[in-house]
């Protein structure tokens, strides 16, 4: 019944969110600003998720998973409805940061979340299953945003994500109405280390493209906002088939060479955008390459889990956060601001290089 009630309010929070950040860029871009300002806006999200996460791991730690996800969804949902009504530079900045506090609540709870209601038999389908939600309702937000919600009511999915607070009021983790609350402890071992280092330079990837998405498919291949939802939606669904596909991919290579095989497709996928394509074709290589992107992504979250003892998962969290958050930071700033010089071309390669170096890196983590 709990895992039942977590997938519930993460699927109304993820759609909500899914339709406001399909269109928040392209909103952007009607205002008047460029791709160096949304790789900016990207960025100091991703910084003040950095910020958010040691505070948030804190916090799980001593009032517990259910609270922090209050935080996330509440707070989130307010930020993005700010966002939707300013239109100052520096306030949308500053918003930005601040959603980024807010995300960092949910990025460190979801694997002691998911932790805490699976077992280590069922766990890798647990993470999968909460993605593939995740993404199946970015499919119908896609849907929904594209043709359904204009730019001046963005507020609308805001309000609807904030309806997520509502099955946390009967959620319940492991020990009684409220989860076990144990005090933070951060894990310290060479896998532990092995393993940031890897997600450090793959996060640079994580932290590029994707937050342009929409900006590339608007400015490069004049794709209107009705035809980049339905890019999206397409590219949501891919996932989920990619996601789903995952624990078998796993099952017969083991995590480590299952994430490094599916890293080396993203940058193949990534590194064929770079050219100009017919849009169909171009959003088939952008289906392609979010999809074996997100297929390590319940890999990298067991096999973190898997590897350090249970009291230690919310501090492992918190540090795996900390680190990918502050690549990712750094990955949509330079991205953002090379596009606005140089065009997408290079980036894109660099970026898919980048990708492959990550690959080989987390070729060793298994190596323990």
């Amino acid at each position: 019944m709990s895992l039942a009630l977590f997938l519930l309010a993460e699927c109304i929070f993820n759609l909500g969110l899914s339709v406001f950040f399909l269109l928040y860029n392209l909103r952007l871009l009607g205002l008047g600003f460029d791709e160096a300002f949304l790789g900016l806006s990207a960025s100091l999200m991703t910084l003040g998720s950095l910020c958010g996460t040691l505070p948030a791991g804190w916090i799980t730690a001593r009032c517990g998973v259910r609270a922090a996800l209050r935080v996330t969804f509440g707070a989130g949902a307010a930020v993005c409805a700010w966002q939707a009504w300013s239109t100052d530079r520096t306030a949308l900045l500053a918003l930005s940061f601040l959603g980024g506090l807010a995300a960092a609540f949910r990025a460190v709870t979801i694997a002691p979340a998911v932790a805490q209601l699976t077992t280590e038999q069922n766990r890798a389908r647990g993470f999968s299953w909460f993605f593939a939600l995740g993404i199946g309702m970015g499919i119908l937000g896609g849907l929904v945003g594209g043709r359904i919600i204009p730019l001046h009511a963005l507020w609308m999915p805001c309000a609807f994500a904030s309806l997520a607070l509502v099955p946390t009021l009967w959620l319940q983790f492991a020990g009684g109405a409220v989860e076990a609350r144990p005090r933070l402890v951060y894990p310290r071992s060479p896998f532990v280390v092995r393993y940031l280092v890897a997600a450090a330079v793959w996060s640079l990837v994580l932290g590029a493209f994707p937050s342009l998405y929409n900006a590339y498919f608007s400015r490069r291949l004049a794709a209107a906002s009705s035809q980049i939802g339905v890019i999206f939606a397409v590219s949501q669904l891919v996932q989920v088939g990619g996601i789903l596909l995952a624990p078998r991919l796993f099952a017969r290579t083991g995590l480590g060479r299952g994430i490094v095989c599916s890293q080396v497709a993203a940058a193949a996928f990534l590194a064929l955008l770079a050219p100009r394509w017919p849009l169909a074709a171009a959003c088939a290589w952008y289906a392609a390459y979010m999809s074996f992107q997100y297929m390590s992504e319940p890999g990298w979250q067991t096999l973190l889990m898997n590897g350090v003892r249970p009291e230690e998962r919310s501090g492992a969290a918190s540090l795996n956060f900390l680190v990918m958050f502050s690549a990712q930071a750094v990955g949509a700033a330079v991205f953002g601001g090379a596009v606005a010089r140089v065009g997408y071309a290079g980036p894109l390669v660099l970026t898919a290089a980048v990708g492959l170096a990550a690959a080989a890196i987390t070729s060793q983590i298994s190596r323990r």
